[in-house]
Parts: structure tokens; C-alpha cells; sequence
């Protein structure tokens, strides 16, 4: 039976997603989660909902959950990480200090000063997340949801001897808003994609084995109402040829088309997660 351990237990979207998608697998009838976070009231709501996602589920998994991970971790087969270290008022300062010296984010905690700045603060407390894990549970995989996922899963991988693998959701969320953009059946597009965690690309767009691109090419240049549904991505689909899978806000940091002055960000980026000025600041997920 498998144990699924979740580290940053309390952030209960990723968690309940998550766990909601294994309970989901066929076959994968019985098991342990074992929930872990330093917020003993999160940590409580959320193995609540698993214990209620179980119940619906109608399954025979057990739901174990404890602010320390040394009580949990033997014998996990995955490790799930979804930690926020330092708490939300971070958050702030990851955009107020580079947005005082000219820098200015979206997201700001993938790349450029936001992302090292949770890098360094994330760092330390994740790499004695696995120390412990080589100790009790030296075979698990890891799977690091944490951003900046990138530099998490490379000091994962040079620093340690675990096996961890970074994920994102922009793959699989990026695809179901192209079929919507195309207006084709999800479940008959097809594609491919290839590229790091929020730089990859769709390399193929197909339905009933006709290239996509062509037509999406087109949409996008001659309906004004579907480019402000993604300037900043059907921008780099015009000028390299494919879309990307991260969004227009956290993509606009990540290039230096967007974000470099006042007029370029007016001209391309637009409320939310297409760019707007401090989102995750001022709109911190929780």
C-alpha cells in the first residue's frame, strides 16, 4: 500500500487537488496520506477534507497528520512539497523592495529578485526536509510543487541523493484554455509540449490531424476580444512560432519584451494573472 507524505499540508488547494486526483486512479484502493504542517489549525482543516475526500471516495485509505515530519516520514513511498516558507508577509516584500529600486513583478517567485529572494529563504528549510527524508525514507520519489520549482528541484538534485521531480499545472491548464481559444473538444486536441517548468511549449497543436497553429495564428490576429484573453502569450506564439504554457503574468518576468518600462506593461499586460503590477501581492493565493 502506498504512503503519501505531503509536506505544506496546509495549503489546502494543492493538498485537496492532489489527493482528490489519487483517490481518482483506479486500483489505488487503500493507503496512508500523511499530512504535515507547522500550522496546527491548517494542518486540522486539512485532514479533515481528506478524511472527507476518502469518505466520498468510498476507498480505504488512512489519513495520519503531525506538525513534525520525523513522526510521518518512515516508510513514505512519495513526498508531495507544497511549503511557503517565512509566511505571506514575504510575499509583500518579494515585490516592494525590486518594485522600489525599478523592478517590477507580477508573480515574483519564479525568477529575477522575487524568485531568489524565496530561493534563499525556501532553500535551507527544504534541504533539511530531505536530509530527513535520506534518513528515514531513502527510496521515496519527491515531488516538489514549491516555486522557484526549478532552483528547489536543482538543489534537490545536486545536494542530495533523493529522487525528485519538479511539477507544475501549467501544462495540462494550458491546454484545456487552448482548446477553448480554438473552440475544439478538449479531449480531441492533440499536443505535445517541451521545455522547463514555466518555459516550456506546445511544439505540436493538432485535431483530427490538422495543425493547429495556423488557424490560432489567425484568430488571434483578427479578433481583438480572444488576444486580450493572452497578450503576452499570443505575442511570443507571433513572433517564435508556439505558445507557451505559463501565463501571460508570470511569463511577462521572465523575458525582457514586457516589463521594462511603464509603456511596454501598459501595452501588453493586463489585470491578474495576465500581468498586473504586484498581483501576487496584493492577491496572495492561499
Amino acid at each position: 500500500m502506498p504512503k503519501i507524505t505531503f509536506m505544506g499540508a496546509g495549503s489546502t488547494v494543492f493538498a485537496r487537488q492532489l489527493m482528490t486526483d489519487v483517490l481518482c486512479v483506479d486500483g489505488l484502493d487503500e493507503g496512508t496520506f500523511a499530512l504535515v504542517d507547522i500550522d496546527a489549525g491548517r494542518l486540522e482543516l486539512a485532514h479533515q477534507i481528506a478524511e472527507q475526500l476518502v469518505k466520498h471516495s468510498e476507498k480505504k485509505w488512512e489519513v495520519q497528520s503531525s506538525t513534525e515530519r520525523k513522526d510521518v516520514l518512515a516508510g513514505s513511498d512519495f513526498i508531495i512539497n507544497t511549503i511557503e516558507v517565512a509566511g505571506m508577509a514575504n510575499v509583500r516584500h518579494d515585490f516592494d523592495i525590486p518594485m522600489k529600486y525599478g523592478v517590477n513583478q507580477c508573480i515574483g517567485d519564479t525568477i529575477g529578485p522575487g524568485g531568489i529572494f524565496k530561493a534563499l529563504r525556501t532553500g535551507p528549510d527544504w534541504l533539511a526536509i530531505l536530509r530527513d527524508a535520506e534518513q528515514m525514507c531513502p527510496n521515496a520519489w519527491v515531488l516538489n510543487y514549491t516555486n522557484p520549482m526549478s532552483i528547489l528541484t536543482m538543489i534537490a538534485l545536486t545536494a542530495t541523493s533523493m529522487r525528485t521531480v519538479g511539477l507544475c499545472h501549467s501544462v495540462q491548464g494550458s491546454s484545456k484554455q487552448l482548446a477553448g481559444y480554438l473552440d475544439v473538444p478538449y479531449e480531441e486536441l492533440e499536443w505535445s509540449c517541451a521545455g522547463i517548468n514555466h518555459n516550456a511549449w506546445f511544439t505540436t497543436l493538432r485535431h483530427n490531424g490538422q495543425d493547429m497553429y495556423p488557424r490560432l495564428r489567425e484568430l488571434v490576429t483578427t479578433n481583438a476580444e480572444l488576444y486580450e484573453k493572452d497578450p503576452v502569450r499570443f505575442e511570443m506564439m507571433l513572433h517564435f512560432g508556439a505558445f507557451v504554457t505559463e501565463s501571460s503574468g508570470h511569463f511577462s518576468e521572465y523575458v525582457p519584451y514586457f516589463r521594462k518600462r511603464p509603456s511596454l506593461i501598459q501595452k501588453y499586460c493586463r489585470a491578474g494573472y495576465l500581468g498586473e503590477t504586484g498581483f501576487y501581492a496584493n492577491n496572495w493565493p492561499t
